[in-house]
């Protein structure tokens, strides 16, 4: 039984529709821009970041929204995107056979700051909102989501950072595939703030040489590298069995071919070629293709020295320099737990439009990234098959491969 995506949503530093979003790829625009509000923080070195574009929250009743931070309105949102493109109306579905699958690395940064900011000031639970335990729970996302929607079917909220919503669409694939499912809702997404920042500025994974030239980082596999920046948005897919598609006359947009995820135990942030190795080849194996056919890559590569370092080895040892590659970082920055789906849409832009997207900012490929083909400039490519990369803190590794309809 074959799987497709049907619907898309977006809302991200680079716009907030799908069309939007790709359109500013394709011009090679940066999100980046300084954040003043950081200045005065003590400690930290990144003052860089991608906020997502200005979206209207009003769109969702005040009833809805007073239990939501900023990033379960714009998963809210781009859920709606996504199904008024897929032409599902979440009333018609028949709950029994539908997923929520949409997770977040946590609950909402800003709901955290300002609840335990009360405790302090207040020295206990004096003045605490009666909704912000709704916005700092871990499953927060999804839960809000699935009311603003009104949707009662099965729900699952997938949290392992950068890699959220590349495992909650490869879940959402597999329980399609294993029969129990016809639709799946799947995504992720984080908000902005500087807690999210310091921890990989803490661990020296954060750029920090660009403050006077901010489009000029994140810059995956280059030799200047030095560092991420820290984005914000959400992303949505609809996945759907070509059962579902067909009874009710939907239009693919394109194949999910199938996925993996797999678990690197030797570190919590040190990535490794060998285990990236693996769920590249596990996902290839699950998919049901071999390497040969894969035509683009899309790297995870944020912009670190050793995590770009270890993917361009591992995709190296597999692809050789036989299949261009390039990582959306240096456009987008990384926007954590909605990066997985956000790409995955933009490689469908990429297979439909005929064109791949080059890695801004890699001017000069470092010497130990230079094991691939890279994409340094946009490139009119007809690319049938992309496998793409997501890995995270905690050793969680994702690689999922879609095909073009």
């Amino acid at each position: 039984m074959k799987v497709y995506v049907t619907g898309t949503g977006v809302i991200s530093s680079l716009g907030n529709s799908t069309k939007e979003m790709f359109g500013s790829l394709i011009e090679g625009k940066s999100a980046v821009r300084p954040i003043p509000a950081w200045n005065d923080l003590n400690g930290l070195n990144c003052r860089l970041a991608a906020p997502a574009a200005p979206y209207d929250n009003r769109i969702l009743p005040r009833t809805v929204r007073r239990t939501m931070s900023p990033m379960s309105e714009m998963t809210a949102l781009a859920t709606q995107q996504a199904l008024t493109e897929a032409g599902l109306s979440v009333q018609e579905m028949d709950f029994s056979k539908s997923l929520l699958s949409v997770g977040s690395t946590t609950g909402s940064p800003i709901g955290l700051e300002e609840y335990f900011q009360k405790i302090s000031e207040n020295k206990g639970v004096q003045g605490q909102s009666g909704t912000a335990f709704f916005k700092v729970m871990n499953h927060s996302v999804a839960s809000n989501v699935a009311v603003a929607l009104g949707f009662n079917g099965a729900v699952i909220s997938p949290s392992s950072a950068c890699a959220t919503s590349a495992q909650a669409v490869i879940l959402g694939w597999e329980l399609i595939k294993a029969g129990l499912y016809d639709i799946a809702i799947c995504g992720g997404a984080d908000e902005l703030h500087y807690l999210s920042v310091a921890v990989f500025d803490s661990v020296y994974a954060a750029s920090r040489g660009y403050h006077d030239s901010p489009s000029a980082t994140p810059r995956p596999f280059d030799k200047k590298r030095d560092g991420l920046i820290v984005s914000e948005g959400a992303s949505i897919v609809i996945l759907e069995s070509e059962h579902s598609v067909a009874k009710r006359g939907g239009k693919p947009l394109a194949e999910f071919l199938g996925g993996a995820y797999r678990c690197e135990s030797s570190h919590m942030s040190q990535s490794n070629e060998v285990q990236m190795h693996h769920v590249m080849t596990a996902a290839l194996e699950r998919s049901g293709i071999t390497k040969d056919q894969v035509e683009y890559v899309s790297a995870h590569a944020t912009g670190t020295m050793q995590g770009d370092a270890a993917e361009a080895i591992a995709i190296g040892n597999l692809f050789g320099k036989q299949v261009p590659v390039s990582s959306l970082k240096g456009h987008f920055g990384h926007s954590m737990a909605a990066c997985g789906v956000g790409e995955l849409i933009a490689s469908m832009q990429m297979m439909n439009e005929g064109l791949l997207i080059g890695t801004r900012n890699l001017e000069e490929v470092a010497p130990e990234c230079d094991t691939v083909m890279h994409l340094q400039a946009n490139r009119k490519a007809n690319a049938n098959i992309t496998l793409s990369n997501n890995f995270a803190f905690g050793g969680i590794n994702t690689s999922f491969i879609i095909k073009k309809i």
